[in-house]
C-alpha cells in the first residue's frame, strides 16, 4: 500500500505535486491561521487528488479546528471524503491509523499543551496496536532540531513511541528538519514541505507497506 506524506503547506498546497497513491496523509498546518477560506481552498485541493483515502490532522496554525468554528470545518472535510483525526483512529485494510494535533506549548498557537501531565494524557490515548501514528509535532531528538540548534520535540511522545513501536510515525511542525529516518523498525517522517522561511522546498515523502 503506497502512502504519501505531506505537512506544513500553510496555504501553499497548490505548489505540491502529487503522484497517484493509495493513502494521502497531511500532518497538519494546511492553513496560514485557520481561516475558513483557507480550509475550503485546501479541501478543494485534496478532494481531487487521486488517492482512495485522504487522512488529515490539524496543526498549531489551524485555529478553526479548535475554536468555535470546529464543527463547521470538520463538516467540510467529512462532506468531501477527508478523514479527520483528532485524538482518534481509523482502520484501512488492516492498518490502524491514529492522529493527534497537539504539541508542546508554543507561544499562543492552537492545540498547545503543557509538557508533562497535560500532554501525556493525549499520548496515553494512543492504542497499543497502532501501525501508523500521525502527530503534528515530533518526538524529542528525532527530526526536531530548529535552525538555532535547539531540539524542541516532546519527551513524553518519544517515550510512548519507543514503547508502541509503530510501523510509521509521521509529523511536521519543525520545518528545518525534514526527512525520513528508520530507527528500531519504525520509519520516522518529518514531512514539512516548506522550509523555515515558509518557502516551498521539500517533496512529498512516500512509504510502501
Amino acid at each position: 500500500m503506497k502512502m504519501i506524506f505531506i505537512s506544513d503547506t500553510h496555504g501553499q498546497h497548490d505548489k505540491v505535486l502529487l503522484k497517484e497513491g493509495d493513502i494521502l496523509i497531511h500532518c497538519g498546518d494546511f492553513t496560514r491561521r485557520g481561516s475558513v477560506e483557507d480550509v475550503n481552498s485546501f479541501t478543494n485541493f485534496i478532494r481531487v487528488q487521486k488517492f482512495k483515502y485522504k487522512i488529515v490532522i490539524a496543526g498549531n496554525h489551524d485555529f478553526s479546528f479548535e475554536d468555535h468554528r470546529s464543527d463547521e470545518v470538520e463538516k467540510v472535510f467529512k462532506k468531501n471524503g477527508i478523514i479527520y483525526l483528532n485524538d482518534s483512529g481509523f482502520e484501512i485494510e488492516g492498518l490502524k491509523f491514529w492522529g493527534s494535533p497537539v504539541q508542546p506549548e508554543f507561544y499562543d498557537w492552537a492545540f498547545n499543551r503543557k509538557r508533562g501531565e497535560e500532554i501525556r494524557r493525549h499520548w496515553e490515548l494512543i492504542p497499543g496496536d497502532t501501525d501508523i501514528l500521525i502527530t503534528h509535532g515530533p518526538p524529542f531528538s528525532i527530526m526536531d532540531r530548529c535552525a538555532h540548534g535547539e531540539r524542541v520535540g516532546c519527551e513524553d511522545l518519544l517515550e510512548v513511541v519507543k514503547k508502541l513501536k509503530p510501523k510509521v510515525h509521521a509529523f511536521g511542525h519543525i520545518h528545518e528538519d525534514y526527512g525520513l529516518k528508520e530507527i528500531d523498525g519504525t520509519y520516522f517522517i518529518n514531512a514539512c514541505n516548506l522550509d523555515e522561511e515558509y518557502k516551498f522546498k521539500n517533496l512529498p515523502i512516500e512509504i510502501v507497506l
